[in-house]
């Protein structure tokens, strides 16, 4: 990314405005966070990354359909259930 020349005044501007007892900090600090994520992301194996995706999207399906089987079982409970209080209301109604 190249830096307009607007940009590079308004770095400038904030960099005048750092005491110049922070800009040693945070070079530091910015410094340890690069070497950090440096290694955190070396640490990682993509192919750890897929292969608990798929582990994932696995689970899900799978717990989809084990979530459909139960709606499935609760609607014929429900149907059961209507079915029930219809024949009731009906022999209540005709007495």
């Amino acid at each position: 990314m190249a830096f307009t020349p607007a940009m590079r005044h308004n770095i400038g501007r904030v960099l005048n405005q750092l005491n110049s007892a922070y800009v040693p900090l945070l070079t530091c600090l910015g410094t340890l966070l690069v070497v950090a994520v440096g290694m955190w992301y070396t640490s990682l194996p993509v192919t750890d990354f897929s292969s608990h995706i798929t582990e994932i999207k696995d689970l899900i399906k799978a717990q989809a359909r084990v979530t459909e089987a139960n709606i499935d079982r609760l609607e014929e409970k429900i149907d059961k259930i209507d079915n029930l209080l219809l024949t009731r209301i009906r022999r209540l109604e005709s007495r």
